[in-house]
This record gives structure tokens, C-alpha cells and sequence, in this order.
């Protein structure tokens, strides 16, 4: 159906832009708000807001090598574009992959402008790396991706089993 088709690229599109603009005020903020600045409790012994210069990846990880992450990052942004314009997945999968794309696009954004990733909000309940938005964004379209391949194998093996016959195996009660 050629209208549906079109419905989830204007929906994965809009998804994107959203995505986007959201991680670019919210780092706005951190920016003119954090920068400087102490670390603002949001929730008390989880959860707070710390300005943050990201050079590399998480914990600090490959400091330093911006081309890098921009090379694998454009990369990815091309793949999924060229993905979503070529195919008609189902909208679970345009959506997930809209996430991944939506944070890509704003991490690329800082590197290419600032040099750097501005994150601001930090756990510091445990040991975990300072993040932002478009961190949040790649992780859930991540899981989402995750989970719909392995629904998706499952329905495939499902489909497959049934066409040739076959039933679930079954313990026999005696």
C-alpha cells in the first residue's frame, strides 16, 4: 500500500526532527545553565544534571578521535537513510531505526560544530558515563531494533515450521 508507505516516512521523518531538535534545546540548556556550574540534584542520590565536554565515547573512550566517531556515524546515518527510502519495513522497525537516526544526527551535530558532545545527565547512584538525549534515543531504538529481530525471527520460524507441517514440540504426558 503506497499511502502507508508514506505515512511511516513522513512519521519517521517527523520522529527524526523531533529527536533532534529536543537533544539540541535540552543541550542548549546545559550549556547556558550547567556550564560552570555544580551539578544540579534532579533526583536526590540518583539522578543529576552535570555539564560535560565528551571528546570520545563513553567513560572517555577513544578521546579525542572526533573523525572517527563522525566517520562511523555518517556512515550509519547513510545506511539507515538509504534503508528507510528503499524499504517498507513495519512502522516498529521505521520507528527504532528513526530513534538511532534521530540521536546519530544530534551527537553529529555537536561533534561538527562544537568539536565536541555536550551530556548532562548523570547517575551517580553507580558508576555510569554522563550522557544526553541522543544517547537516550540511540540506546531505546537499539533495544527496539533488538527486540523486533528477535520477534521477527521467531514469526519467521513460526511461519516456516507451520508451512512444512510441523508443531511445536510438545513433552508427551504418559
Amino acid at each position: 500500500m503506497k499511502n502507508n508507505k508514506w505515512f511511516k516516512r513522513l512519521l519517521s521523518l517527523g520522529a527524526v526532527v523531533l529527536g533532534v531538535l529536543a537533544d539540541y534545546l535540552t543541550k542548549l540548556l546545559a550549556v547556558s545553565r550547567l556550564q560552570g556550574e555544580d551539578p544540579v540534584p534532579f533526583v536526590r542520590g540518583v539522578l543529576r544534571f552535570s555539564y560535560v565536554e565528551n571528546r570520545g565515547a563513553a567513560w572517555g573512550m577513544l578521546e579525542n578521535h572526533r573523525w572517527v566517531f563522525m566517520l562511523f556515524s555518517a556512515l550509519a546515518i547513510v545506511v539507515i537513510v538509504i534503508y528507510l527510502i528503499r524499504r517498507d519495513p513495519p512502522l516498529s522497525l521505521f520507528l527504532s531505526l528513526s530513534l538511532i537516526l534521530s540521536g546519530g544526527v544530534g551527537n553529529m551535530i555537536d561533534r561538527t560544530f562544537r568539536g565536541y558532545v555536550v551530556d548532562f545527565i548523570e547517575f551517580y547512584l553507580f558508576e555510569f558515563p554522563v550522557f544526553n538525549l541522543a544517547d537516550c534515543f540511540v540506546v531505546v531504538g537499539a533495544a527496539l531494533l533488538v527486540i523486533w529481530l528477535i520477534a521477527d525471527t521467531v514469526r519467521e520460524r513460526k511461519a516456516r515450521n507451520e508451512q512444512n507441517g510441523e508443531t511445536p514440540d510438545r513433552e508427551t504426558k504418559e
